[in-house]
């Protein structure tokens, strides 16, 4: 919903946070199974461990430790990048309301899925769906390209304190023009 004054009246703060916990949802849908899969698979791990340290068997079971541990830390590296997503979102619904549809506007928002998956929704709520998806088809880009660029270009930008800051800490963007 826009937010230009006019005779319709602003919607309800339950409905603003409602529509807005709804974006965030279908934005980060991604992100959102992996951390529910990791939870699964922490809470299994978990019990085998378990099990293994009531039998003795003590290597066996820090090594099931270990993945849920692992699986300990996906939901919070998933999440944090779901929320950055999201900023991504509001960011280019704006860009793309003010300024109509324009490849321009799409290409620094292509080296992820997860990112893709922002502008797609983005330009879903505009009318701009299918533009953005023949765009980033004609890019290369299809279902199964799931890693970022940035990574499948070098592994080791892993190590980079800079990959993680842009990822995990995204600044808030707050809609110029919606609610939601």
């Amino acid at each position: 919903m826009l937010k230009i004054p006019s005779a319709i009246e602003k919607p309800s703060s339950k409905r603003v946070a409602y529509e807005r916990a709804l974006r965030y949802l279908k934005v980060g849908a991604f992100l959102h199974a992996m951390s529910l899969l990791s939870l699964v698979i922490l809470a299994i791990s978990t019990r085998i461990a378990f099990e293994f340290f009531r039998e003795e068997l003590f290597v066996e079971s820090i090594s099931w430790s270990a993945v849920a541990l692992w699986a300990l830390t996906i939901p919070f590296f998933s999440q944090f990048d779901a929320y950055g997503r999201y900023q991504n979102y509001k960011q280019i619904k704006d860009a793309l309301f003010e300024m109509g549809y324009d490849a321009r506007l799409i290409k620094p928002f292509m080296r992820s899925k997860c990112q893709r998956d922002a502008v797609v929704m983005a330009g879903h709520d505009l009318g701009h769906e299918t533009e953005i998806r023949d765009y980033f088809y004609s890019q290369g880009y299809r279902w199964y390209h799931i890693l970022p660029d940035a990574f499948v270009k070098n592994p080791l930008v892993l190590f980079y304190s800079l990959f993680w800051k842009r990822i995990l800490f995204t600044k808030r963007y707050e809609l110029k023009n919606f609610y939601w």
